[in-house]
């Protein structure tokens, strides 16, 4: 018998008291934690979900299950997956109410501030066909297209607002900081001042002496401010975004853009919950809710209505050239009549993205000399009201 034999059996007869359960460093560990781990969830419950979030979820979700990973399976790895602490905590809700007996759309729709109707109902149909996996692909990539296309939007729209708000800081500056000095030089001089001069000169005082004390500007940010909320509040009324959107139609160029838009959407819509397997009716509803303005919500509810008594799309629309034009009437006929809804529509929302993006770059393009006019305009009479005294000092000294 060895020496280690020996050892071991002279551990084994030695006398043990009561054993005393040993703790794993990780439960040792999640006691000190146990306040950390409740700061990052809450935290978490804070983090911004991002379509890319979602995308991924979608995508990762449609290749497992098509490779035979039941549906609670997959969500547990997402779970692993995920980054977002957000969606992490989503997920992990979602594989809860399914292992709870709900279905997984029925578990989709307890969220909808993070999954619209539309993908609901599509999830829901593809349930029902045996198509999820096919469905989710087409819902990721429906979000990547709305997401891009939105974005386009946000950038037309934003370009001129920052160059604008550029402009108001740089000239605020000029009358606050430059022209109180060339005020002191002016007084030097005596005499009268050229109009556009005395006009920048009163300007500058009553920028300096009412607005800039700390109560003032204050009083103004926080005008500011509830003046934004209660027009944010307003425009997220039925009310508010009906009279918004027809204050944006009547605008030149935005509001041919912003009806365009609504037609993409509408069409993308549309096709995509059609090719999904969804009945018409429902997918109008459906499509009717994301399309994005409250005046073609309404307007595509009353085609469903229609569409519920037998009256064709195209019979609805074609007296209605305002919001849907000739060229949509007609294709749309032809879809109704040839059985191929989710295929003409597809091809008339790719025509009117494409409309989209060449107005977006034509608005760009028109924005730059536009702005260019304007900011040198008001250079040259910012030069012309500062030196016309300047040059002209003899005659203005006594």
């Amino acid at each position: 018998m060895t020496e280690t034999s020996l050892h071991i059996g002279a551990e084994e007869l030695r006398p043990r008291g009561p054993e005393v359960p040993q703790e794993s460093p990780m439960k040792a560990g999640a006691r000190g934690g146990g306040l950390m781990d409740s700061l990052n969830q809450f935290l978490a419950k804070y983090q911004k979900v991002k379509t890319a979030d979602k995308v991924a979820f979608f995508r990762l979700l449609a290749t497992m299950i098509n490779a035979g990973i039941s549906i609670v399976k997959a969500l547990h790895i997402l779970i692993d997956q995920t980054d977002n602490g957000h969606m992490k905590l989503i997920i992990k809700e979602i594989v809860e109410r399914i292992e709870s007996g709900s279905s997984f759309s029925q578990a989709l729709a307890e969220f909808p501030k993070y999954f619209s109707e539309a993908q609901i109902g599509m999830v829901e149909a593809g349930e029902a066909s045996g198509r999820l996996n096919q469905t989710l692909i087409e819902i990721a990539t429906q979000s990547e297209k709305q997401a891009a296309f939105r974005s386009k939007l946000k950038g037309a729209m934003i370009y001129p607002i920052v160059i604008v708000v550029i402009m108001i800081a740089a000239f605020v500056s000029i009358m606050v900081l430059v022209m109180p000095k060339i005020k002191e030089m002016f007084e030097g001089l005596g005499g009268e001042l050229p109009a556009m001069t005395q006009a920048l000169v009163s300007m500058s005082d009553w920028l300096v002496n009412k607005t800039w004390g700390l109560p003032n500007v204050l009083w103004g940010i926080g005008t500011l401010v509830v003046f934004v909320i209660i027009f944010l509040r307003w425009k997220a009324t039925k009310w508010g975004d009906r009279i918004w959107t027809r204050i944006v139609f009547v605008l030149p160029l935005f509001g041919k853009l912003s009806k365009k838009a609504s037609l993409a959407h509408f069409c993308g819509g549309l096709a995509t919950m059609v090719s999904s397997g969804i009945p018409i009716i429902k997918a109008l509803r459906i499509t009717a809710a994301s399309v994005g303005n409250q005046l073609y919500k309404e307007r595509i509810n009353k085609i469903a209505d229609d569409v519920k008594h037998g009256i064709g799309m195209a019979e609805n629309m074609k007296d209605d050239l305002y919001y849907f034009p000739n060229m949509v009437v007609g294709m749309i006929g032809v879809a109704e009549q040839t059985a191929q809804i989710d295929q003409i529509t597809k091809k008339l929302a790719d025509f009117y993205e494409d409309e989209v993006d060449t107005m977006v770059k034509s608005l760009s393009s028109l924005m730059e000399p536009i702005i260019m006019v304007v900011l040198g305009g008001a250079v040259a009479f910012l030069v012309m009201a500062v030196m016309t005294p300047i040059l002209s000092a003899s005659d203005l000294a006594v």
